[in-house]
């Protein structure tokens, strides 16, 4: 707050309480107390105007000029919206400029203690998240973009592989990244479609959003989160560090997990596909869903059958957020899950002819 602010303050009003403590009091806007005026006046019958007491004069000309001086404060405080500016709701990271990206995240639930293994969600609102952390602006018409970095300064790489204006095709080989048989499925894919991607097709691929997990062989990545909880769709705080389903701070709360929102929500897919391991499946959906995912599975020998019931806290999830608020109109995500180890040659052959074939009959 500033001096002159401080002068405009009633002398009657007492500092303001902030809740939480530590921040200046905020200035009201309300009337300033003043001294009232000397009052000099003539004797009872004098003819003469009386003797001036010259102490008085300059006391009230002081009291007159304060009087303006804290008027002119107030009101300037007053319009300024007290001075203070609000406090930032989410930890976001230096972003590049473009739209916002409206997301839910919580509001009513604190994070759990260090070192609970207890889990623990709440309810959702919309907040507004700056736009993610990119390396420079996506020219979606490029053949490889870098969408970002990651906390250990790693790339995040989209290759483009297809003519620009076809049916938009996501795959992202891996989020977990102690999960990493999709690299290989990726690698197929590049191989393949390179020279003979279907007509209409525009196919992009991630190898990894998760590049220092993949160097450490790790599940989270170097900040300790399950990148697969800090999605903005249903965010919940899960755990704390050092658990495996640790959420972070807040949705969307990682880098990796910015960048990789930024990119799909402007990429807008038909069809984007997340592998993981090791439950050897496709979950099961309805409509045309889940007539996309039981032909995925038909076509790599997957069982069509439900997951991990039971195992885990499952707010915060990359597919279920890019199904709800990020592919195209009637688009479709959802999760592969590939069996445990490396694959096989033909496994490798099986997932790559599938996403390919998959992506021509949309």
């Amino acid at each position: 707050m500033s001096r002159l602010c401080q002068i405009g303050r009633s002398t009657h009003e007492p500092p303001t309480g902030v809740a939480g403590g530590g921040a200046a009091p905020r200035v009201r806007a309300h009337g300033v107390s003043t001294r009232p005026d000397l009052d000099v006046r003539p004797a009872h019958g004098a003819t003469e105007p009386p003797l001036v007491d010259e102490t008085a004069v300059v006391l009230r000309s002081s009291t007159l000029v304060l009087g303006i001086v804290a008027s002119i404060a107030v009101a300037g405080c007053a319009a300024a919206g007290s001075g203070d500016p609000p406090s930032a709701s989410l930890d976001a990271s230096p972003t590049t400029t473009g739209p916002a990206a409206t997301i839910p995240s919580t509001t009513d639930a604190p994070a759990a203690p260090a070192g609970s293994s207890s889990t623990t969600t709440s309810s959702t609102t919309s907040t507004t998240l700056a736009p993610a952390t990119v390396a420079a602006e996506l020219d979606l018409t490029a053949d490889r973009l870098v969408l970002g970095t990651s906390i250990e300064g790693r790339p995040i790489v989209a290759e483009r592989v297809g003519a620009p204006g076809g049916r938009r095709i996501l795959v992202i080989g891996v989020i977990h990244a102690n999960e990493d048989a999709g690299v290989a499925v990726v690698d197929r894919l590049r191989e393949i479609a390179t020279p003979d991607v279907p007509s209409g097709v525009e196919l992009w691929l991630v190898e990894s959003m998760n590049p220092d997990g993949e160097a450490a062989q790790d599940r989270h990545n170097a900040d300790d989160v399950d990148l697969n909880r800090n999605f903005p769709y249903r965010w919940g705080p899960i755990g704390a560090p050092g658990d495996s389903q640790y959420a972070g701070t807040g949705p969307a709360s990682e880098p990796e997990t910015r960048a990789i929102v930024e990119f799909v929500s402007r990429l807008r897919p038909d069809l984007a596909l997340w592998y993981h391991q090791d439950a050897n499946l496709v979950i099961p959906g309805t409509g045309r869903d889940g007539d996309v995912r039981a032909r995925y599975a038909e076509l790599t020998g997957l069982p069509l059958a439900e997951c991990c019931g039971g195992g885990g806290v499952y707010t915060g999830i990359a597919a279920t957020w890019a199904r709800a608020e990020a592919v195209a109109p009637d688009g479709i995500a959802f999760i592969v899950e590939l069996p445990g180890g490396d694959l096989t040659p033909a496994q490798v052959e099986d997932h790559a002819t599938a996403v390919l074939t998959v992506a021509g009959e949309l």
